[in-house]
């Protein structure tokens, strides 16, 4: 399997500046914000085998965002806080966030969930379930 070449850079810059190498990690993320046209600050924490296709055009993370394991991050979305909230998106592992879906404020998506192209999600998404819509509502309950 091969990695990701958007959450490879991440992972380089996270290395970096957790070995006190930080100057290095703002270059790759500059790297990242040319080469790519992305938002992904290594503070932020993206779990193992998360792809972003299109190669995260458009992406903009929240540096405290929680992303698990294997999701798939589309262009154009964005992860991020709320005006007046400090608490940003925890979302599940094996999401799928469509293209231009926003993720804003204090929420938690679950395992398996899967966001609607240019969905905008204010409110929790059950593990599973399926949000689609401005504001996002649940069209799908648990998946079998």
């Amino acid at each position: 399997m091969t990695m990701d070449p958007v959450y490879r850079c991440y992972s380089v810059a996270r290395w970096l500046a957790g070995h006190r190498m930080r100057i290095f990690a703002y270059a790759v993320r500059a790297f990242m914000r040319m080469v790519f046209a992305c938002d992904v600050p290594y503070a932020a924490r993206v779990g193992a085998g998360t792809k972003f296709p299109h190669h995260a055009l458009a992406v903009v993370i929240h540096p405290d965002a929680v992303i698990g394991e294997s999701c798939t991050i589309s262009h154009q979305v964005t992860i991020g806080g709320r005006k007046g909230l400090k608490e940003v998106p925890i979302i599940g592992d094996r999401v799928l966030v469509g293209c231009g879906a926003k993720l804003l404020g204090p929420i938690v998506v679950g395992d398996d969930a899967v966001i609607g192209a240019g969905a905008v999600v204010l409110s929790d998404v059950p593990a599973g379930a399926t949000a689609v819509g401005v504001p996002a509502r649940i069209v799908d309950g648990e998946r079998s």
